[in-house]
């Protein structure tokens, strides 16, 4: 059959790859749509790409609503917001869907045009890139949710503004609004949220993309190693990271610093006893590591957990803060809060200071690891594609045993 998959760009691509590929090595014909923004990130993972809208327009439009802001949203949003948008302030919680549902309406035009061409047999789509439901209506198949974690589960039916909103999307076609039949979740199971409608839980399996394997990788010195890294959406910190290095080393750690090709020539100078490694894959390098310390991401943080290791994390924006709480309440690391408002010369002190936490006591380890188990005991990708093609087929999945409900 045929499968389309549609992804949201940046950070989001590689979560949708393992599905994506579990599906065509079942023999089954794949796409991946996405915004042009994204159409490298998806080609450089080998699948047929298809881009979707124009990114000027998409832009403009999203632009009309606030949202979810990198910087500026506040810090003190109430409880797990990203599991229950229901706790945000009504303004931000319908900003925050209003911004979802332009970036859909930008591409929205090209999605219908691909299900009357393609005429896929199933569509799964991320959560955040709602345009894959209009592919979805307009071919008149399923709709499968894939997310990682959280779902941004607004109640669209709930608000008669987003219910508005969300029927706009659709009527320009004469499509009807549908909703997903399920959701996908590759979300390790001690740090999953429960969603709003039933989800499958799934094995989460980093896509690296290509990369050697280099010998270092195997050869430990006398001491822990240290990942300091990033990841992909945070340059806050690339001013203390030399002072964050330094205390890393006075801990006796060899550490590893790895950077985006794109920052690696704010890198001026290797530091002594420091390997950089630039574009290194965190699942290749992580469990050869005993702590990482990163910006909070939750791809970069998820990638850790599963490979058994604690972490530092050092959240600067809300998101962040949501991944932040996670690590800290499942004892898998520690958190070193506020740090874009930190003294510069006292921040290094202090999350040397956490990497030694981490390091001398051996319940994050332990807890990092039992998380790994977890990770390792869900389904595969390819025990899901089953599950995906009983859906295509019209078969009632509810009764499913790979079926989660809250």
């Amino acid at each position: 059959m045929r499968i389309l998959l549609v992804t949201a760009a940046g950070a989001h691509v590689p979560w949708i790859v393992p599905l994506s590929w579990a599906s065509q090595l079942a023999g089954h014909e794949v796409r991946v749509a996405v915004r042009p923004m994204g159409v490298d990130a998806v080609r450089g993972t080998g699948l047929v790409t298809v881009p979707l809208g124009d990114e000027a327009t998409i832009q403009r439009a999203q632009s009309r609503h606030q949202g979810l802001a990198y910087r500026g949203t506040p810090r003190n949003l109430p409880g797990n917001w990203f599991a229950d948008p229901g706790l945000l302030d009504k303004d931000l919680r319908v900003n925050m869907a209003l911004r979802l549902l332009a970036a859909a309406e930008g591409a929205a035009a090209d999605a219908v045009a691909l299900a009357e061409s393609w005429r896929p047999d199933l569509v799964v789509y991320d959560t955040v890139a709602s345009v894959g439901l209009v592919v979805a209506a307009a071919a008149g198949v399923p709709a499968v949710g894939h997310t990682f974690g959280y779902s941004f589960g607004f109640d669209y039916q709930g608000e008669e503004e987003l219910w508005t909103a969300y029927r706009r999307l659709f009527e320009p076609y004469g499509l009807d609004p549908v909703f997903p039949r399920f959701l996908v979740d590759p979300c390790p199971p001690a740090l999953r949220d429960p969603h709003r409608i039933p989800w499958a839980p799934m094995r989460l399996i980093a896509y690296n993309g290509p990369v050697v394997a280099e010998d270092w990788l195997t050869r430990r010195g006398g001491g822990p190693r240290v990942c300091i890294t990033s990841g992909m959406t945070s340059t806050l910190l690339d001013g203390v990271v030399a002072r964050i290095v330094d205390g890393a080393e006075k801990l006796g750690a060899e550490v590893v610093l790895a950077v985006d090709h794109r920052d690696r020539a704010g890198v001026a100078e290797r530091p002594p006893a420091v390997r950089i490694v630039e574009s290194y894959p965190l699942s290749v390098l992580a469990p050869t590591c005993d702590v990482v310390v990163h910006h909070s991401g939750v791809g970069t943080g998820m990638i850790t957990a599963i490979s058994g290791v604690p972490q530092v994390v050092l959240p600067q924006s809300t998101s962040q803060d949501f991944w932040a709480d996670k690590v800290e309440r499942a004892g898998a690391g520690v958190a070193v809060r506020d740090v874009e408002h930190a003294d510069p010369d006292a921040l290094p002190g202090v999350i040397r200071d956490a990497v030694e936490t981490v390091l001398d006591d051996p319940s994050y380890r332990e807890r990092a690891e039992e998380i790994s188990r977890g990770n390792a005991a869900m389904p595969t990708p390819a025990t899901i594609v089953g599950l995906l093609e009983d859906c295509a087929a019209g078969a009632d999945v509810r009764s499913s045993p790979l079926l989660r409900t809250a």
